[in-house]
């Protein structure tokens, strides 16, 4: 069973998509069906079953989705991605 939640942003609908998975949940944003970014979010599942064991109140995969969100919103995954390029261009200027 699959969680999935939907947002609005620069005029295009978004889906979070949680997916369970043999080691625990993953989550990753789609639009139009295809990955909007190359992240994927994830939880280990002895981290979320030990959280329900120990009492923690929130719900990881949930959060998760919601950080999943909010990373993009702020234009995060594009920042990684230039801050990526860069460093990949500055080793560049030691290669012989």
């Amino acid at each position: 069973m699959h969680k999935a939640t939907t947002f609005e942003h620069g005029g295009k609908v978004y889906e979070v998509r949680a997916i369970p998975t043999l080691n625990g949940w993953k989550v990753r944003i789609f639009v139009e069906g295809i990955p909007a970014t190359g992240f994927t979010y994830s939880v280990d599942s002895e981290v979320y079953q030990d959280a329900a064991i120990d009492g923690v109140p929130e719900d990881l995969v949930a959060g998760l989705m919601e950080t999943a969100e909010r990373d993009f919103r702020r234009g995060l995954a594009q920042e990684l991605v230039i801050a990526e390029e860069t460093t990949d261009d500055d080793n560049d200027k030691f290669k012989p």
